[in-house]
């Protein structure tokens, strides 16, 4: 069983079940990670994808048949799919607007899905973004670039995050890289994480900075961490 994965970021659900079939299954590859899989705001930018609008199975990069699809293939090619997780935060707007999928929503309103009461307001900043990385408080309650965050110590929101997350396994995802973990305190994304099934692949992005509280050890407990400095 082969260690080695690769990121093929950007490519749609159906270029990636090419790639598995045709080269990465017989070339020994274990597994790819994709691009985030879920409804996102409208635009041509690349970070358009990590601002989610709802946890609809429908994005730029295909719907979701084609993602289980790829899933299906990937799998018969022996690769196994890591999803790109958002659960930090969702859009940065700062106006109201509908995403990929129809989805309308707010900066701190998704209907059926989040209320206001739902975020963080850190109160600790003018704008509410995090203006220090020195200060824990502001990293994992603050706005990381004005994206509205979640209140992942709610049960309420916990609760929406992992149905997401167990929907996107029951169409055979292995795992996911947790993006901006380092934005949620550890006992949160622990909490999270745990109600997953036994064996489910955790990769937590969890960037090392000098002389900040916030550190990739906190976070080896229950899954795999990025590690930035490695190279």
């Amino acid at each position: 069983e082969s260690g080695v994965g690769v990121q093929l970021f950007q490519l749609p659900w159906a270029s990636i079940a090419d790639e598995c079939e045709q080269n990465l299954g017989p070339a020994g590859f274990g597994w790819v990670l994709t691009s985030p899989p879920q409804e996102h705001i409208t635009g041509d930018a690349w970070w358009i994808q990590y601002q989610p609008v709802s946890y609809l199975l429908e994005s730029s990069l295909g719907t979701r048949e084609e993602f289980a699809d790829m899933v299906s293939r990937c799998d018969d090619a022996g690769v196994a799919i890591i999803a790109d997780a958002v659960i930090n935060h969702m859009t940065g707007q700062d106006v109201p607007g509908v995403g990929i999928a129809g989805s309308e929503y707010e900066h701190h309103e998704y209907p059926g899905i989040y209320t206001a009461a739902d975020f963080h307001r850190c109160g600790l900043t003018a704008e509410d973004d995090i203006e220090d990385y020195r200060d824990r408080a502001q990293v994992q309650t603050c706005e990381l670039v004005n994206l509205a965050d979640l209140d992942t110590a709610s049960p309420t929101v916990r609760a929406t995050i992992v149905a997401y997350l167990d929907d996107l396994l029951s169409l055979g995802v292995d795992g996911f890289r947790i993006d901006a973990a380092k934005h949620m305190a550890a006992d949160d994304v622990a909490a999270i994480v745990g109600e997953l099934p036994e064996g489910t692949r955790i990769i937590s992005e969890v960037i090392r900075g000098a002389a900040e509280p916030v550190q990739p050890e906190e976070y080896t407990a229950f899954g795999e961490v990025f590690e930035f400095t490695y190279a």
